[in-house]
C-alpha cells in the first residue's frame, strides 16, 4: 500500500528541490533527489514523482519551460476576473459603438496581456510538420525517424486542414493510436493479440470489427522462438516506432490514448536481462489474471485463447491446492476428478456441457501455442495434452506470452522511449502509474461535484456568461454524468481531441464553456478546451443536439465559422479521427 508507506516529510522536502529553477536547470539537485524515488518511489507522492520527471528527465530547456508555464498559468488565473471584466466593458462599448470605450477596454486587455507575457523568460523552440490523414501512421513513422532525438517540440498540421496549435497536435497522436488498433494493421505488422472476431473481419473489412477491441487492451502479439530475423526484425521496428511515439507525446505534455493492456506495463517495468525465478512467478501470476473469468465471457461470443489459458490455470491451481503435502494417489484421485467434471459450461460460458478430458481429447491439443500454433517444447506438436501435463503446459505458455515471446517487443518499446529521453526516468513509477503517464485514464470517473468544480465558465464574444445555476449548464452537467464510459471518451475527444482523461484527471483539462449565440448545436475549439453550448431548456434538446455534435465530430468537425452540416449518430458508424480545428 504505496499510500500508507508515504512520506509526507520526504515529499515536501523534493517539492522544495524541484522549486529550485537554478538548481534543476544547472543539474545541481542533491544526489538524494534522483536516488531515493528510484529505489523507494512509494515513500513520494505520484505528484512529485511526476514534478521529478519534469525537471531531471527531459533536458533543461524542457523543464525550464513546464516552470515557466506553471508560473504562468498561476498569475493568468490570478487575472482572469480583470480579464473578464475588460471584455465585457470591450463587448458594451462596441454595441454602443463607443470609440473611447473601445480605446480603453483594449488598452487594458493589452496590459493585462503585457503583466502575463512579462511573466516568461523565453519560448522554447519547436518544429511544425505536416502530414496526411490518409497515409497516417506512414507519415507518423517517418516523422518519428526523423525527429525522435531533436530536443524541439513537435507540432503537426494536417494536409487540406487550416487548423494548428495545441488541439491539432494532440489529434495528430489520437488519429494515430485509432490507426495502430485497426485489425487489418496488426494482422500485417503482427503487433496485437486478437480479439477472436477476425473472421467476421474477413467477411465485412469495413463492418464494426475494422478494429480491436480487447476489454482490457492491447498486448504484444507474441514471438515464437524460431520466427525468422527479418519477420522479428520487423515487429521491434514497429514497437520501437510505437515507443518513440509515446516518448515524444509524453514529453511534450500529449496523450496518445492507445489502451494497452496493464499487463504490458508490469513485463515492461520487471523485464531483466536473464531468466530467473521471479520472472517465472510473475508470468504465472499475470497468465492468472489475462483474458475472461466464466462471468465475463457473454454467452453468445466465442472464447478466446486467453479465457481457456485463464480457465486452465484456474484448474490447475485447484489441483495443486487439493494435493498438496499428499501422496501420488490423492493427487492421481484429484486428477481423475478434475478430468471428467463438466468443463465448457463452468468455465467457458458455453451452453453445453463437455469435460475437460473430452475437451482435450477431442479438440487434438498437443503442447503448442495457442496463438501462433508454434511448438511451446521440442516434439510439442506430437506432445498430447492431458489434465495430468497442465501444469507444464502453462508454464511454458507463461514464459512465451510474458517473456521470452515478447522480449524483444518490449526491448524495442524501451529503445524508443530511449530516443526521445532515458527510460530510466519513468522506473520512478509503478506500472499501473506508467500506464496512466502514458495513456491516460483507463477509466473516466466523475460526478456533478466534480464536474461543477472543475468545468470554468467564461464569456463568448459578446461578453456573455453562463453561471452555475443556469438551466443549460444543469442539463449539460446531468448528462454528462448519465453518460457511460463510451459517451464520456465520446465528449472528452469532442473538447479535447483526446478520448482519454490525461494525468491529473478532469483537474488538469480546464474544460471552458461560453454560451452559444450562432448556432444550435455545441461547437468546440480544441487548443484552448472550450466548448460553446447554446442555451438549451429541455434535457432532450440537449441530448439531441450534443450526440448530434459528437457524430458530426467524427466525420470532420463543427468548424467556428462554419454552420455544420449535421451527420446524424448512426448504430455502428464508422470510427475515425476528429478534425484538430475548430469544430
Amino acid at each position: 500500500d504505496g499510500g500508507r508507506w508515504e512520506s509526507r516529510w520526504l515529499t515536501k522536502r523534493l517539492d522544495c528541490q524541484l522549486h529550485d529553477a537554478l538548481a534543476f536547470a544547472s543539474r545541481a539537485l542533491p544526489g538524494w533527489c534522483a536516488q531515493l524515488p528510484r529505489m523507494f518511489p512509494f515513500l513520494f507522492s505520484l505528484d512529485s514523482r511526476r514534478g521529478l520527471l519534469d525537471c531531471c528527465a527531459f533536458g533543461s530547456s524542457h523543464a525550464l519551460y513546464r516552470f515557466q508555464e506553471d508560473k504562468i498559468a498561476h498569475y493568468r488565473a490570478k487575472q482572469a476576473e480583470h480579464w473578464r471584466v475588460a471584455q465585457q466593458r470591450l463587448a458594451r462599448a462596441r454595441e454602443q459603438q463607443d470609440i473611447d470605450g473601445i480605446s480603453r477596454a483594449s488598452d487594458d486587455l493589452d496590459d493585462i496581456e503585457r503583466r502575463i507575457y512579462s511573466k516568461r523568460i523565453g519560448a522554447i523552440a519547436s518544429d511544425l510538420a505536416r502530414v496526411s490523414r490518409d497515409k497516417i501512421l506512414e507519415h507518423a513513422q517517418r516523422l518519428m525517424e526523423y525527429h525522435a532525438a531533436s530536443k524541439h517540440l513537435l507540432e503537426v498540421q494536417f494536409h487540406g486542414e487550416d487548423g494548428f496549435g495545441s488541439g491539432v497536435t494532440q489529434n495528430f497522436y489520437e488519429a494515430v493510436s485509432v490507426a495502430l488498433q485497426r485489425r487489418a494493421v496488426s494482422q500485417k505488422r503482427r503487433l496485437w493479440i486478437t480479439d477472436g472476431h477476425d473472421a467476421e473481419h474477413r467477411a465485412d473489412p469495413e463492418g464494426p470489427f475494422k478494429y480491436l477491441v480487447n476489454a482490457e487492451g492491447l498486448y504484444p502479439q507474441p514471438l515464437p522462438a524460431d520466427t525468422p530475423g527479418e519477420a522479428a526484425a520487423e515487429v521491434e521496428g514497429q514497437f520501437r516506432f510505437i515507443g518513440r511515439l509515446f516518448g515524444k507525446a509524453c514529453r511534450d505534455k500529449f496523450t496518445l490514448p492507445l489502451p494497452l493492456h496493464p499487463h504490458f506495463f508490469v513485463v515492461l517495468s520487471g523485464l531483466r536481462e536473464e531468466e530467473s525465478e521471479e520472472l517465472q512467478y510473475q508470468s504465472l501470476e499475470l497468465l492468472r489474471s489475462f483474458g475472461r473469468g466464466r462471468e465475463e465471457i457473454p454467452a453468445i461470443e466465442e472464447w478466446t485463447s486467453m479465457d481457456l489459458l485463464r480457465a486452465y490455470a484456474a484448474i490447475w491451481d485447484e489441483v495443486e491446492a487439493r494435493s498438496a503435502g499428499q501422496g501420488p494417489a490423492v493427487r492421481q484421485a484429484v486428477v481423475a476428478e478434475v478430468r471428467a467434471r463438466e468443463f465448457m459450461g463452468s468455465r467457458l460460458n458455453r451452453t453445453f456441457e463437455c469435460s475437460l478430458g473430452e475437451f482435450l481429447e477431442t479438440s487434438g491439443a498437443a503442447f503448442v501455442d495457442h496463438l501462433s500454433g508454434a511448438p511451446l517444447c521440442e516434439g510439442g506438436a506430437q506432445r498430447d495434452l492431458t489434465v495430468d501435463l497442465l501444469g507444464e503446459y502453462i508454464e511454458l505458455t507463461a514464459t512465451l506470452w510474458f517473456d521470452t515471446g515478447v522480449r524483444r517487443q518490449m526491448e524495442a518499446f524501451r529503445a524508443g522511449i530511449n530516443d526521445v529521453f532515458p527510460f530510466s526516468g519513468l522506473q520512478i513509477f509503478k506500472p499501473a502509474e506508467m500506464e496512466l503517464l502514458l495513456c491516460g485514464e483507463r477509466r473516466i470517473e466523475w460526478d456533478k461535484e466534480s464536474l461543477e468544480q472543475h468545468i470554468k465558465l467564461v464569456g463568448n464574444e459578446q461578453g456573455a456568461r453562463y453561471n452555475k445555476k443556469d438551466v443549460a449548464v444543469q442539463l449539460l452537467l446531468d448528462e454528462l454524468v448519465e453518460m457511460p464510459n463510451v459517451e464520456r471518451a465520446k465528449f472528452l475527444d469532442f473538447v479535447t481531441a483526446c478520448p482519454r482523461l490525461p494525468p491529473g484527471g478532469l483537474a488538469s483539462l480546464s474544460i471552458e464553456i461560453a454560451p452559444e449565440s450562432r448556432s444550435k448545436y455545441p461547437r468546440t475549439r480544441t487548443c484552448s478546451n472550450l466548448m460553446w453550448l447554446p442555451g438549451y431548456t429541455t434535457q432532450g434538446e440537449l441530448r439531441e443536439c450534443l450526440r448530434a455534435a459528437l457524430a458530426n465530430a467524427k466525420e470532420g468537425g463543427f468548424h467556428e465559422y462554419n454552420e455544420p452540416v449535421v451527420v446524424r449518430p448512426q448504430p455502428g458508424a464508422a470510427e475515425g479521427g476528429p478534425s484538430g480545428r475548430d469544430r
